[in-house]
């Protein structure tokens, strides 16, 4: 039989479950600055598309970019991934997880 506070007591003194925690919060922070940058593309997307009627290409792209690192920050933050998010790995790859259908 396995006793469980053994197993406490080594999870405690575990370093990378401690150093995985201190990048848990530094990425928690770069995430929500990436989203507070999102939310500035947003505003001048809007106004884009107020004065030329077309959305900015450069930023549109920027956008794409962005939320494939904040979805690769928030796989990492969920422990669904154990890939250290961007500048400890590399940039996220252009996969669009959702697939948008123009409504008919």
């Amino acid at each position: 039989m396995r006793d469980i506070n053994s197993t406490t007591t080594k999870n405690w003194k575990n370093t990378s479950v401690w150093m995985r925690g201190i990048f848990m919060i530094l990425f928690g922070f770069i995430g929500g600055f990436a989203r507070f940058i999102i939310t500035l593309i947003a505003i001048f997307q809007f106004f884009s598309l107020l004065l030329t009627r077309k959305p900015n290409s450069g930023l549109k792209l920027l956008g794409k970019n962005l939320n494939n690192y904040i979805y690769q920050i928030n796989e990492f933050l969920t422990a669904n991934s154990d890939t250290y998010p961007f500048p400890l790995s590399g940039w996220p790859e252009d996969k669009s997880v959702y697939k948008y259908s123009s409504r008919s």
